[in-house]
């Protein structure tokens, strides 16, 4: 009987430490502090007021959209951003740099990974056929345009993907590093905390949940949810390989299996129970 109360007192202590470190987790998510400012530089604009900076020519050995070396008229992003904004009085471990292209594609990453790299921003393709200021990107069969602008860097690796390279790119912002967690995050299911991260690394430069990401693809979540609409073994097979559903269609294989693509399902129609209007 003595047993049976000690292994009964040593469960309850188990699951009590269990419920209070979940707890306490929660609880960090809940009460994080968006305490960045949040910054916009709109680049045509200081293009037209010539404050880009001084330009030089920067070579890219291997570039990641057109596959090739590369060459280009550009400015120091970091130097333009630092001019730009005061950065003493934000916190670079604790922002985002937020890529908003021409056709709603948001890519983003740590602002601190970022300044580090010493990126440029490229304004103009020397190997553009004469009388063009560009040379187009095929992908997908679709011809596409890097104008206005185009982010390169010159020291780091194209299969690192931690580093964006958007073209289109026609404005940057400056968020907390923790804006997107606070509102997407599955805090009333914590087994659901797999999808959400594909979700945020596969889906959200490119598709917006309440609102939040990318608009280059549609809205999944408001005012109805992705879920609600499609039958679930047909939008996880979508997910895997779209090109199997729609004839040039413009979401990318994004090299998931099945299983990946039914966790970022299951977030969703998590997400379909928590809307927030736009």
């Amino acid at each position: 009987m003595k047993t049976t109360k000690i292994h009964i007192l040593i469960s309850c202590l188990f699951i009590f430490s269990v419920l209070s470190c979940n707890q306490k987790k929660e609880q960090k998510i809940k009460t994080m502090s968006i305490t960045q400012t949040e910054t916009k530089l709109d680049l045509l604009d200081l293009q037209t007021k010539n404050k880009l900076g001084k330009d030089t020519v920067v070579a890219i050995i291997n570039d990641p959209v057109y596959h090739k070396a590369k060459k280009y008229k550009a400015v120091s992003a970091s130097i333009l951003i630092k001019n730009e904004i005061d950065l003493t009085k934000i916190d670079p471990k604790n922002t985002k740099i937020v890529f908003e292209c021409k056709d709603g594609y948001k890519p983003e990453m740590p602002l601190e990974l970022f300044l580090n790299a010493k990126p440029y921003l490229a304004f103009q393709d020397l190997d553009a056929p004469k009388g063009t200021k560009w040379e187009a990107i095929i992908k997908d069969g679709n011809e596409m345009n890097a104008a206005p602008f185009y982010i390169v860097y010159t020291s780091v690796s194209e299969k690192d993907t931690r580093y964006k390279w958007p073209y289109n790119l026609v404005k940057i912002h400056l968020e907390p590093l923790n804006k997107s967690t606070l509102e997407l995050y599955p805090l009333k299911n914590r087994k659901l905390e797999t999808g959400y991260t594909l979700f945020k690394n596969q889906c959200l430069t490119c598709h917006s949940i309440n609102g939040i990401g990318g608009t280059m693809g549609p809205e999944l979540n408001y005012p109805r949810s992705v879920t609600e609409y499609w039958k679930e073994n047909e939008l996880v097979d979508y997910i895997v390989n779209p090109a199997s559903f729609r004839n040039k269609v413009k979401m990318p294989t994004l090299g998931i299996t099945k299983q990946q693509s039914q966790e970022i399902v299951d977030y969703l129609k998590y997400m379909s129970e928590n809307k927030k209007k736009i």
